[in-house]
This record gives structure tokens, C-alpha cells and sequence, in this order.
């Protein structure tokens, strides 16, 4: 019966640790893959976070915000084709430089911000981060353009 309890909260207690770690890397942008792994304590954080989320929020879902940067980006030669999600909860500025040498910088961002990806009209071969969009209010808060 005392094995049996042991394994049990040992169970418990490994995934407490590591869920958080399993479910911060799934949700969030390939930009931040491995920063979980790393800081843990980070992955609590945004597990915390992104529970206590504001469910009034313009862009809660990857659909709303891929939908958003099409209708932004519709008259231009850019073409939005995946939202990704960027916890930044605790920094004073986010910066993000693109394959072409393009600075994405945001000061004080919010703690959700959705990376649009896209590519040009003209050479489709290569996606990247094209803008960032505020998760709360859906304004665009940096483009190459």
C-alpha cells in the first residue's frame, strides 16, 4: 500500500513539474521553442497567465488574429499565412529581426502579442514574422512595412 501511495505522488509531483513545461512550448511561438525548458519557473508564468486572460480580449484565437492581419495586410503585397502566440509577460521590450535583416520592436508590450507570418506576393518561398499584433486590443503594434 506505501509503494503504491509513493509512486502515486511521485506521478503527482512529475506532472506539476513538467505539464506546465509540456503545455508553454505547444501554445506558444516556435520564436520562443526551448526558453521553457530552460526556466521552468517561466512556464508557470504563463500557464498563470494565460488562465487569467481577459476573455473580452479582441484576438483570443489564432483564427481571430490570422483574420485580422489578412484584413490589415489586404492592400498591400504582403500575405498573412499563420499567427503565432509570444508570451512576454515581465519584459520591457520585445525585439525581432527578421531573415531580411527587418527590426520588429515593440516597448512595453503587453504579456500576449500575436506574431503574424506571411510572405511576400513576389517570393513566397520564404514565411516570417511580417507584424505583431496586440492579443488584448488587435492594433498593430510593429510591421515591415
Amino acid at each position: 500500500m506505501n509503494r503504491r501511495i509513493v509512486v502515486i505522488l511521485l506521478g503527482t509531483v512529475a506532472i506539476l513539474l513538467f505539464l506546465p513545461l509540456v503545455v508553454a512550448e505547444r501554445y506558444t511561438s516556435p520564436t520562443q521553442d526551448g526558453q521553457y525548458v530552460g526556466n521552468p519557473f517561466r512556464a508557470y508564468r504563463f500557464v498563470f497567465a494565460a488562465a487569467t486572460v481577459s476573455p473580452s480580449s479582441e484576438l483570443n484565437t489564432s483564427g481571430e488574429a490570422l483574420d485580422r492581419a489578412k484584413t490589415l495586410f489586404a492592400d498591400t503585397d504582403l500575405r498573412p499565412n499563420r499567427v503565432e502566440l509570444l508570451f512576454l509577460g515581465g519584459v520591457e521590450d520585445y525585439r525581432y529581426t527578421t531573415i531580411d535583416g527587418n527590426d520588429l520592436y515593440v516597448g512595453e508590450p503587453e504579456t500576449f502579442i500575436w506574431e503574424v507570418w506571411g510572405v511576400a506576393a513576389d517570393d513566397d518561398s520564404k514565411s516570417d514574422v511580417i507584424a505583431l499584433l496586440d492579443y488584448r486590443t488587435g492594433q498593430l503594434l510593429a510591421s515591415i512595412q
